[in-house]
């Protein structure tokens, strides 16, 4: 029998979660999920495309395409997608990348055709066949990002915040403003793109691996933002060993309070808490060229590289 691809729905999370862990043992991905978060973002992703590649009853590949909301700036899409390790070199990695971009492309077409459109994947440094298979389809190298992990101390200390601040955890009562701010202290991120409300609400509010009692946010005497630091677990833990972990998916400072140690601090208090409620260590991703210097925080808060993944773009103009 040959190869069939059809999308995938709810019902085939589990299988789809068994694939990624098939996957990520043999090499690390960053997009590995169990079957309830595969349901979460099908869900609360609405726009998103989740395909699968079978040969027969077997799932042997899969595609994740994750489209922006369309800005001034254009559509961005994010692909995401693997083989099983026991089915390299059949061409199947070439099938779904295609297809990705295809369905990609319709997307774009249906809701922009007068914005330009990025199509945006990654490759593990080191693997050559992920390279080559981007870059067949006209994707460019770009820049870089490091997997990072700290193990958390045995006597850990909470910090003392910058004077004029004060801090509180997460309340999803204030995701909008908190979309806001974090719009606001990434606006100058090179090649970033604005959350929108479907991005904010399935990564960082509603799910199950959001621990908003370990997230803080740091407010000016006026009441506004200053900063934040946001904490999740995943299912599947990003790196190797023992006790649980946490992630934290974003950092960030506002660029009125900046040069202040706020960052450093935010971040101290989020391990500290991490500790208390019984995670080993935490993991984070860094772009190598982030121009707030984070990279240098983070490695003077005990975190170490683990591996790098290297980010692959196209730029389509408008249809």
């Amino acid at each position: 029998m040959g190869i069939t691809t059809r999308d995938l729905a709810p019902d085939d999370a589990e299988v789809t979660a068994q694939l990624m862990l098939r996957i990520e043992a043999d090499h690390p991905t960053g997009f590995c999920l169990a079957a309830h978060e595969v349901v979460e973002l099908m869900t609360d992703m609405p726009s998103s495309v989740f395909a699968g590649a079978f040969d027969g009853e077997d799932l042997v590949a899969y595609l994740t395409v994750l489209p922006t909301r369309p800005s001034e700036d254009g559509q961005r899409f994010t692909l995401f997608g693997d083989v099983d390790p026991r089915r390299l070199d059949e061409g199947l990695g070439t099938l779904m990348l295609t297809h990705a971009l295809d369905r990609a492309r319709a997307i774009h077409a249906r809701d922009a055709p007068d914005l330009p459109a990025r199509y945006a994947s990654q490759a593990l440094a080191g693997r050559e066949d992920q390279a080559g298979l981007l870059t067949s389809v006209g994707m460019a190298p770009g820049r870089h990002s490091f997997l990072m992990r700290a193990t958390l101390s045995d006597d850990p200390r909470e910090p003392a915040w910058p004077v004029g601040l004060t801090v509180s955890t997460f309340d999803p009562a204030d995701a909008d403003e908190l979309r806001d701010a974090h719009n606001a202290a990434f606006a100058d991120y090179p090649e970033g793109s604005p959350a929108d409300p479907e991005f904010w609400q399935a990564f960082m509010i509603g799910p199950a691996h959001a621990r908003h009692e370990l997230s803080l946010v740091a407010r000016g005497a006026d009441g506004a933002v200053a900063g934040y630091v946001f904490t999740h677990e995943y299912a599947v833990p990003l790196s190797d060993g023992p006790g649980r972990e946490a992630y934290v998916p974003y950092v960030g400072t506002l660029p009125a309070h900046r040069g202040r140690g706020l960052a450093t601090s935010l971040l101290a208090g989020v391990l500290f808490r991490c500790r208390e409620h019984g995670y080993a260590r935490a993991t984070l991703n860094v772009d190598t060229a982030n121009p707030t210097g984070a990279l240098g925080i983070y490695e003077r808060a005990g975190f170490e590289q683990v591996y790098r993944q290297d980010f692959y773009k196209l730029d389509e103009p408008p249809a």
